[in-house]
């Protein structure tokens, strides 16, 4: 892979209220016993996962309808959970395979295509952008099932690439955008108890950590075509909060009344979707957070 230069690893940031800019609403597969919501394209619709009795099922809302995604093939019978979606309606995401390890898939037109890293143990693909290039992160582990170490990976047409941020023990990418700037995540060691994140942009990596007095590990799940960046953090308590950052804007995102807060998808919009929990114990629910007008709620 091509060298890259460590980019300044400081941003700096002001603080923003949330909940005068956006509507949250909470999103349920019907008769589900867990909901997550992963991704957004720019036409609205939104992947994730759903369960009812069995294992979690990869979901397509589009329209206000709730849509198993491929349910014929083994994203229905085992479980399996979509990560993001373009504009062309490919979907990337994962599931179990019969041999019991993890494996990312792509489908793109009703082709379902299992994307395996050589070597890998386990392949998670967890973003798409326009072009059709797949991120993601691969892992080995050892005869117990620990994991060992943990890389990113890029995929186009077949290829696949592998991403490290510079110096680090483990990294994933966890989003790409339109112009193939990448987020992820980053660590010193398999078992550390923090984790940073980083952005690819203009052939740099940059570190990206909250600013957040005591928060443990940060986690930017997607960037869109601007440049904005959701994803969730840990705060000195254990618990989890989504975000947003716009430039230099940082904005802690709690879904209204809940316990625990993600976020993992965004378009060019600004519209938001993640994760809530009611409380640190209960259930997965998707949600979608929408923007106001500038000034009003």
């Amino acid at each position: 892979m091509k060298k890259l230069l460590l980019g300044p690893v400081v941003l700096f940031v002001s603080l923003a209220p949330v909940f005068a800019q956006y509507t949250f609403t909470s999103l349920d597969y019907p008769g589900g016993t867990v909901t997550t919501t992963r991704g957004i394209n720019n036409h609205g619709e939104i992947v994730g996962g759903y369960r009812i009795t069995g294992p979690r099922h990869a979901l397509l809302i589009k329209g206000g309808q709730y849509i198993p995604i491929d349910p014929t093939s083994i994203l229905g019978t085992n479980y399996s959970e979509a990560f993001k979606n373009n504009d062309r309606g490919d979907v990337v995401g994962q599931y179990i395979g019969s041999d019991g390890f993890i494996h990312g898939f792509l489908l793109r037109k009703g082709v379902l295509t299992t994307l395996d890293f050589p070597t890998a143990s386990d392949t998670y693909a967890y973003g798409i952008n326009e072009s059709g290039t797949v991120v993601g992160g691969w892992d080995i582990l050892d005869s117990s099932g620990n994991a060992l170490v943990e890389h990113g990976f890029t995929w186009n047409k077949g290829n696949f690439t592998q991403v490290d941020f510079p110096g680090a023990a483990d990294t994933a990418v966890l989003g790409i955008n339109a112009r193939g700037d990448l987020v992820g995540g980053w660590d010193a060691g398999i078992t550390s108890p923090v984790g940073h994140g980083f952005v690819f942009t203009k052939g740099q990596y940059v570190n990206l950590d909250v600013p957040v007095a005591g928060a443990t590990i940060t986690s930017p799940n997607d960037i869109n075509a601007q440049g904005a960046i959701v994803g969730y953090y840990f705060d000195a308590g254990g618990n989890f909060h989504g975000f947003l950052m716009e430039g230099a804007k940082f904005t802690s995102i709690d879904y209204p009344g809940a316990a625990e807060t993600s976020a993992w998808g965004i378009n060019s919009a600004g519209q938001i979707v993640g994760i809530h929990f009611d409380t640190v114990n209960s259930p997965r629910r998707g949600y979608i957070a929408q923007p106001g007008k500038k000034g009003k709620p």
